[in-house]
This record gives C-alpha cells, structure tokens and sequence, in this order.
C-alpha cells in the first residue's frame, strides 16, 4: 500500500527536480531560449518547484501517517495554493514576454522610420 506514494515522489522528483534546475540556470533548448527571456525562464522554473511541491504533498501526507483530518486539510488547503500559484507564474511569464516581444516588434518600425537613409559614416574613410 506505501509502494504508490514512494513511486509518486520518486518519479515527480525524477522529472520535477531537474526540469526546474534546467530552467533556472537557463539550460534549455535553443527553440526555448529565441522565445523566452532569462528571468522569464527563471520565473518559469521557480514555478516548476511550486508545481513540484503541490505534487509532494499528498504522497508525503500519506507516508508521515498524519491523522486524516489533518492530512485532508493540508491537501486541501496547499495542493490547490501551490498548482495556481504555479499555473500563475507560468502565465504571468508568458504573458510579459509575448508583451515585451509585441512592443519590441512595433519599435523596430519606428526606430529604423526615424533613421536617414543615407547616412554616411565618415569613420575611417580617407576624404
């Protein structure tokens, strides 16, 4: 009957752990990094922690042998905390870099309109 939750926290802690470890130090694939910023990787791998430990609680209720109602009120109080707090991160992360990389996109316009086209640089040129 204890084999499930050990299973549980082995196999969360085998994907959880070294994702969120990845997404901290920015180790991530190169498709990963062109659509994401460093701290929204950040930001996306403390949410993987956050989700980790909303996976932790009810295997770890169940292996302490906590009373019941006790166990019950924690699951019931920090599993949904932690999963829309992750879920939040996640998004919030998102969300700033999809704004940033709009707003980055409608500046290069500008930016590129206030530039004369034919500026010369006179920098190193034998006149």
């Amino acid at each position: 009957m204890l084999m499930f939750p050990w299973l549980w926290m082995g196999v969360s802690s085998a994907i959880m752990l070294p994702l969120g470890v990845a997404l901290l130090a920015g180790r991530v694939p190169r498709w990963m990094r062109r659509q994401s910023t460093p701290g929204g990787l950040k930001v996306k791998g403390i949410a993987a922690f956050v989700l980790y430990v909303a996976l932790m609680v009810p295997p770890v209720t169940t292996v302490s042998r906590m009373h019941p109602e006790a166990a019950d009120l924690m699951r019931m109080a920090l599993v949904p905390m932690a999963v829309f707090l992750g879920h939040g991160l996640i998004l919030g992360a998102t969300l700033c870099e999809r704004f940033n990389h709009r707003e980055a996109e409608r500046a290069a316009p500008i930016a590129s309109a206030s530039r004369p086209a034919a500026m010369s640089d006179s920098r190193g040129s034998a006149s």
